[in-house]
């Protein structure tokens, strides 16, 4: 292929200075300049770390998984989003065996830091399932408070009938919370609780919060948690990557750092 004939627009040919010509002139030069590196990075660590190639009954059941969750069922819509995508199987196909083999590298090149960043933040990554009652005024947070402790009032009724937030009409139940991404002022009161214990008033953006702990969640390195964290993990590493990596580009007869 040509230099000149690296794009066509409505006829005309775009050549690959002009491309980037207008990549720059929209401000996007120096992102795609990186996005490219990063591949360049990502397929050189493939290789490097030997990550084999997917068997092909993984490959098909991703595709299949794929179009069952993009409601691509049938042949002719699947060949349609194919068209729209501008892409052939073929490619789609790469595409696909290529993420599988970057899944891979990540287990791979996490496989101890996740170890270690699990043991330092264990405590931050437990989860506190909680339930709450917000109300305008700290006596009456005091009052609902004293009624749950000294008479046995039912936590979940007086949520339903008190709270001003949405979540009253559910008792006030909040779900599972990682202390993590707890507020701080919250993040300390939830420091060695018991369940069954309510703690408040908290003062929050001028409400006051009553905070029942129906449970707590120690983290394991498992399921969803490990998941998570392999992906932060991994993007750090590749980050990293990225930035010892020297990317210079020559253009216009001069030489660019990106």
């Amino acid at each position: 292929m040509e230099i000149n004939e690296f794009l066509k627009i409505n006829g005309e040919n775009v050549s690959l200075e002009q491309f980037l010509g207008h990549l720059q002139t929209a401000g996007k030069l120096s992102t795609v300049v990186k996005e490219v590196a990063q591949q360049y990075l990502l397929e050189g660590a493939v290789k490097a770390y030997g990550v084999p190639e997917p068997e092909p009954e993984m490959v098909e059941q991703f595709i299949l998984e794929f179009r069952m969750q993009q409601q691509l069922v049938s042949p002719e819509s699947f060949q349609k989003w194919l068209m729209t995508s501008s892409i052939s199987y073929a490619d789609f196909k790469e595409q696909v065996t290529f993420r599988l083999k970057q899944e891979r590298l990540k287990e791979v090149v996490t496989a101890l830091r996740v170890q270690e960043y699990f043991a330092q933040n264990k405590d931050n990554l437990d989860r506190v399932v909680l339930s709450r009652i917000v109300v305008d005024h700290p006596e009456v947070a005091q009052d609902l408070k004293e009624q749950v402790e000294q008479h046995g009032a039912d936590f979940t009724q007086l949520a339903k009938k008190h709270s001003m937030v949405d979540d009253a009409v559910v008792g006030g139940v909040m779900g599972p919370v990682i202390r993590a991404q707890m507020p701080e002022i919250i993040r300390k009161a939830t420091e060695n609780v018991q369940p069954g214990q309510v703690i408040g008033p908290i003062q929050i953006e001028g409400r006051y919060c009553l905070l029942k702990v129906e449970q707590l969640l120690p983290a394991s390195l498992e399921g969803a948690l490990k998941r998570d964290l392999e992906t932060h993990l991994f993007e750090e590493w590749l980050n990293e990557k990225l930035q010892e990596t020297n990317i210079q580009l020559t253009w216009k007869g001069s030489q660019t750092s990106i």
